[in-house]
């Protein structure tokens, strides 16, 4: 968490791509957190590309449209940091007590952050604080400054007030986490499909060994198929995902689905396309794997969990699974977590839930 503060009775995770944008409101009023609300609006092309909103205008007014269109009054939101100006890194420090690792932390931050100081926020936490060994495992994340000072002036020109920035490893080892118990114990990977590059993170025993954004995802993947098949961008969707994909809907709006009201006929068989985002994907497992092998992280990855837009291809986990040799499976962040099923207005819970993952993970963190 690189800040946080208190927020209200519900928390709002808002997750910005360069697709769509997604948010969720979660209840936490009660035992337990509930989802009340969601929403998913796509953005006009290439407003946002490699991370950095172009389309400025255009983002901010769509947050603002979702905002109102689902009817969500609060504001305050949860936010991710995501991309190559976010460090993740567990290092390794003599054993020494909070105050002294303070004063020490900017020092060990220089040797492992590849920026000057004085562009980053720093955030840390030691991993082993009861351990008896005379080295201790300090997790580091540090952030761009210019990273977040952009995210927070774009979100307050939208009229929000960002209670909690976090990284987008957290958050979806956090909605994971709130739905898998074998996540507590073990190593397992996490993919998360956007719509440019995609989200790879390792994760042992709750805590991230390894991230990576590989410059690969959906895009690449329906440039392709249209390339292919001589289609539109839009037809090229549909084929990837299917006539009901969520594209573009606020809950509690009306209108007809895409493909609603057509003639049906079978779809093209895309799997001969997959191996564009497969294959790279594929790659960083395998070098994930590697990694482990190579360093004191001793074990394998017991099983690999899916999430993001490209989670709805389907039979995706079982191609997947067939190409790394280890099981694999698709992320519903709420196969757990409670949530209120007239907001999904028929539509099949487990259809919208992994492209809802990381938004989940942000609204259930309380600062």
């Amino acid at each position: 968490m690189i800040f946080g503060r208190r927020a209200a009775s519900t928390v709002v995770g808002l997750d910005l791509g360069s697709h769509s944008i997604k948010i969720v409101e979660m209840d936490h009023s009660g035992k337990s957190p509930t989802l009340v609300n969601y929403g998913i609006t796509e953005l006009v092309p290439n407003a946002v590309q490699n991370g950095k909103v172009v389309e400025r205008e255009s983002v901010i007014e769509s947050i603002g449209v979702l905002f109102d269109t689902c009817q969500i009054v609060n504001r305050q939101v949860n936010v991710a940091l995501n991309g190559a100006d976010v460090i993740i890194k567990t290092i390794q420090t003599d054993r020494m007590s909070n105050e002294e690792l303070e004063k020490t932390i900017s020092w060990e931050a220089e040797q492992n952050v590849p920026f000057p100081l004085s562009e980053i926020s720093l955030d840390y936490q030691v991993l082993d604080p009861e351990g008896d060994d005379p080295r201790m495992n300090v997790l580091l994340v540090a952030a761009k400054r210019d990273l977040i000072d952009e995210k927070l002036v774009l979100l307050e020109e939208a009229g929000c007030d960002v209670v909690l920035m976090d990284v987008d490893t957290f958050a979806l080892m956090n909605a994971l986490e709130a739905n898998y118990e074998s996540m507590a114990k073990g190593c397992h990977c996490i993919v998360h499909f956007g719509n440019e590059s995609t989200h790879l993170g390792l994760v042992k025993n709750s805590l991230p060994i390894l991230t990576r954004n590989l410059p690969v995802g959906g895009k690449k993947l329906v440039e392709t198929i249209q390339g292919q098949l001589g289609i539109s961008e839009d037809e090229a969707y549909i084929t990837l995902y299917g006539p009901t994909e969520i594209v573009e809907s606020e809950q509690g709006g009306e209108g007809e689905s895409e493909g609603e009201g057509e003639s049906e006929k079978a779809p093209p068989d895309i799997t001969p396309f997959l191996g564009v985002l497969l294959d790279d994907v594929s790659i960083g497992v395998n070098r994930a794997t590697a990694f482990m092998e190579s360093t004191d992280e001793s074990g394998t990855i017991e099983k690999i969990y899916l999430s993001g837009g490209c989670a709805n291809i389907p039979d995706l986990d079982h191609i997947f699974e067939e190409k790394v040799g280890i099981p694999t499976e698709i992320a519903n962040p709420l196969s757990t977590v409670s949530y209120k099923a007239d907001i999904f207005q028929g539509e099949p819970v487990e259809k919208v839930a992994p492209t809802l993952t990381l938004a989940i993970g942000l609204g259930l963190r309380l600062p």
